[in-house]
């Protein structure tokens, strides 16, 4: 039996992409609009009186606990390594014309594509590199010396490596992507864990107080927005391709 992928027509695809980066501009807006929340969410896990510049104050606790740091690293390879995995297949298909003939070799560059597009330059490069937000942990809320600066502002004063957006967040929103390249018997069972264990990446960033929740939101959602453009964009280029 021939390879079957997630159907998406030429419609389908740009609808997909419009929905998305509608909504990633729409949550940029709601965040930058109501800063509050950002601060609301990430007092949550943060024990102890906030700062607000004073000595003394509290701290997010669970950054401290090596369990929680091992399963922080433990999430950070993901993307690397199904990085790995897709170029692996790829290689295969190329060795192999009948591994090829049941494999979306194109939509499979596309991933990648995405991934260095989203993650690699647009977040990590220039959004995390020139925005200026400072992390949680930086701002003088929750211990540090600099001032909180809403989503999008790009007015903080941090100068490299910043808060928005997050780039782990970013990672594990691109697994995402692969769900729909797998076959349909491995996404049943391997669809839930990816989403689950790419959900948990995010919030786990939000928890440690190394990013605000649109931080998170935004970083996750990139790759996601980066994949349904390219893909809508093969479906305008490439009518026949799978």
């Amino acid at each position: 039996m021939g390879y079957q992928a997630v159907p998406l027509g030429r419609a389908s695809a740009s609808g997909i992409f419009f929905l998305m980066a509608s909504t990633w501009m729409l949550l940029l807006s709601i965040f930058h609009a109501f800063p509050a929340r950002d601060i609301a969410v990430s007092s949550f896990f943060f024990r102890g009186p906030l700062c607000g510049g004073n000595a003394g104050c509290g701290g997010f606790v669970f950054s401290r606990y090596e369990s929680v740091i091992l399963l922080r690293w433990v999430l950070y390879v993901l993307p690397y390594l199904a990085a790995a995995a897709v170029i692996s297949v790829i290689a295969a298909g190329a060795l192999s014309k009948s591994i090829g003939a049941k494999i979306p070799v194109r939509r499979l560059w596309l991933s990648l594509a995405a991934l260095a597009l989203s993650t690699g330059l647009i977040v990590n490069l220039l959004l995390k590199g020139h925005s200026g937000r400072p992390r949680p942990i930086q701002t003088n809320f929750f211990g540090g010396h600099m001032d909180f600066m809403p989503a999008g502002s790009f007015l903080g004063q941090c100068t490299s490596n910043c808060s928005f957006v997050s780039g782990e967040a970013s990672g594990a929103g691109w697994l995402l992507c692969l769900i729909i390249l797998l076959p349909r018997k491995a996404r049943l069972w391997l669809g839930p864990p990816i989403a689950i264990t790419s959900i948990a990446t995010a919030i786990l960033r939000v928890v440690v107080g190394a990013h605000y929740l649109s931080d998170a939101v935004l970083g996750f959602l990139m790759p996601i927005v980066v994949f349904s453009w390219l893909v809508a964009l093969e479906q305008r280029l490439l009518p026949a391709a799978r």
